[in-house]
């Protein structure tokens, strides 16, 4: 069934061609000129490209462009992130610092009495043990 319907599908669009033709060659007059004439200008073109145009050889040359665009965007995109990344632990860090730099501009009053206790333990030290001196 569906074989008949392309078949009359065929043979209508045969006799519309035919028709066409006529009219045209009685009245001197093509129907759709401009229309027509760019269509035959682009059917022009195509067929002039498929006759000269090395198809395997543009393939290839534009699937290596899409490569390098590829990998080029990947690794800008790499970059992106590391630096964003960068910036963000860059951050962080001076954050830590500041806090770490406020810590140790509090009194210090426990940290004297340490060096005092050290300076008192250094002051024993040598009083027990005689320094040595270098025999020659």
């Amino acid at each position: 069934m569906i074989s008949l319907v392309f078949i009359f599908v065929t043979l209508g669009l045969l006799g519309g061609f035919l028709v066409l033709t006529d009219y045209e060659a009685r009245r001197g007059v093509r129907v759709g000129a401009a229309y027509r004439e760019r269509l035959d200008h682009q059917v022009e073109r195509v067929e002039f490209i498929l006759e000269h145009v090395n198809l395997g050889a543009f393939l290839r040359e534009e699937v290596h462009h899409l490569v390098a665009r590829v990998s080029h965007d990947v690794a800008h995109f790499s970059l992106q992130s590391v630096r964003a990344t960068e910036r963000l632990l860059t951050r962080a860090v001076m954050h830590l610092r500041s806090k770490h730099s406020v810590d140790a501009t509090a009194p210090r009053e426990n940290a004297r009495e340490f060096v005092k206790t050290l300076s008192d333990f250094k002051g024993g030290l040598k009083a027990t043990h005689p320094e040595i001196s270098d025999i020659k």
